[in-house]
């Protein structure tokens, strides 16, 4: 009902994530914080406790048969915890390092 009378809708949006509600939050109730450097930031929801933002992290996942392609595949994130999840990785089609890999 709420979505016929256009009060919410469904769409491919970024969220912001709060780990400790596990649940997404709005624009609203977060608080945008533009960094120049590294930083550590303590957070109340976590006793105070403070974190380091603002670090951009690079790894590399091994590629299986590279086929006389790359032998891994370097990928940078600010949310290393992510990569758990991951299933994938995109690149881009014109760029000749990982032609071979496409598929």
């Amino acid at each position: 009902r709420l979505h016929s009378e256009g009060l919410i809708f469904r769409d491919n949006r970024l969220v912001n994530w709060d780990c400790v509600l596990k649940s997404a939050v709005s624009d609203l109730e977060c608080e945008y914080i533009e960094l120049d450097a590294p930083q550590r930031i303590s957070i109340p929801s976590h006793g105070g406790k403070s974190f380091e933002f603002g670090t951009l992290i690079e790894f590399a996942y091994k590629v299986i048969n590279p086929e006389d392609g790359p032998e891994e595949i370097v990928v940078a994130t600010t949310r290393l915890e992510t990569m758990l999840g991951d299933t994938a990785v995109a690149v881009h089609p014109e760029d000749e390092r990982y032609k071979k890999l496409h598929g």
